[in-house]
């Protein structure tokens, strides 16, 4: 293509909010550049075009291909952006240091393979419900500014015979064009142990062919599953990631953080350290529940800040809660 050709591509691209085509006349330009040798300025533009601040225009799905749809008409993906950092959540220093290694990766993903070493670009995240596997996903697409693609699990399922495994065919079919982090929640419902009795033949030729995609996954995006219940998951599983982290559930120190975070747009005035010691079995998203409520009780009161009574009765709440959810999973 004509150097005049892919500079209109570019702004074509650009006014049309289509990033994944922006991408590709891009990268054609760097391309046009070293076959000049211009090393200096390819490597220039490469740096800029994978720079970690670079604006993002809102996603727009009407720019993008059709969703992928089952053969009812659901869609299979839904395409998020993502508002979250690292610096939105509470996580173990551990988990923290992994993240940023990852996300630098991608970010260097290129002088990576310059050096013929491939960065990690599949994650499983495991921890018990609530403490922020979901969020630490968003938070990775948001560091990268990368859109999220979250995979409907309950429509990519199906009962017809062979319909699950071309539903996951279309889905990275249609991820294979431009940058993404591809977020696969409760992947133990896919990824479960294979001599599991309750598992039919379809899901068991499913998994195999799941784990084929990720040991294959090497593009420029990202692929995050989550699991629950990861002694559910299928042995071989766990070999095909390239990073696992675990989300601890939240300790006294974490619960503490969390409660000083989500109230720091206002004013309050209790003992944190005592509310974070009545909250001992409480979830990150718990935590944060309780949180949220004492600032909607102090509204609602009319109140100045969020006091020891806010907090009281939203802990009481959040109690109420967690008794409803064991007692209907008795």
């Amino acid at each position: 293509m004509a150097r005049s050709d892919l500079v209109k591509a570019l702004l074509r691209n650009h006014q049309r909010g289509d990033d994944a085509g922006f991408q590709r006349a891009a990268k054609e330009l760097i391309d046009d550049e070293r076959r000049k040798r211009h090393d200096l300025v390819a490597e220039q533009l490469e740096a800029i075009l994978e720079e970690p601040g670079r604006t993002r225009r809102p996603l727009q799905v009407s720019s993008l291909r059709p969703l992928p749809k089952t053969r009812d008409d659901l869609p299979l993906i839904s395409l998020e952006e993502s508002r979250l950092s690292f610096q939105d959540l509470v996580l173990a220093e551990s988990a923290v240091e992994v993240f940023d290694s990852l996300v630098d990766e991608f970010r260097q993903r290129s002088a990576l393979r310059a050096h013929g070493v491939s960065p990690r670009s599949s994650l499983l995240l495991v921890g018990p419900p609530g403490c922020g596997k979901s969020a630490s996903a968003e938070a990775v697409a948001g560091q990268l500014g990368l859109p999220i693609a979250k995979v409907q699990l309950a429509t990519v399922v199906s009962s017809y015979l062979g319909e699950t495994a071309r539903n996951l065919e279309q889905i990275f079919s249609f991820l294979d064009v431009g940058s993404w982090v591809l977020v696969f929640d409760e992947f133990d419902m896919l990824g479960r142990e294979r001599s599991d009795r309750a598992d039919h033949g379809e899901l068991r030729r499913v998994v195999a062919a799941m784990l084929q995609v990720v040991d294959d996954h090497r593009g420029d995006s990202l692929f995050v599953a989550t699991s629950n219940h990861p002694a559910l998951l299928d042995t071989a599983v766990w070999r095909r990631f390239d990073e696992i982290i675990e989300i601890e559930a939240p300790d006294h120190s974490a619960r503490y953080e969390i409660l000083e975070l989500k109230l720091r747009s206002v004013r309050h005035d209790f003992d944190i350290c005592d509310a974070a010691t009545k909250m001992g079995e409480f979830s990150a998203a718990e935590v944060e529940a309780v949180a949220l409520d004492a600032i909607r009780l102090m509204v609602r009161q009319l109140d100045k800040c969020v006091n020891s009574e806010h907090i009281a009765y939203a802990i009481s709440r959040g109690e109420a809660r967690r008794q409803i959810i064991q007692r209907s999973l008795a």
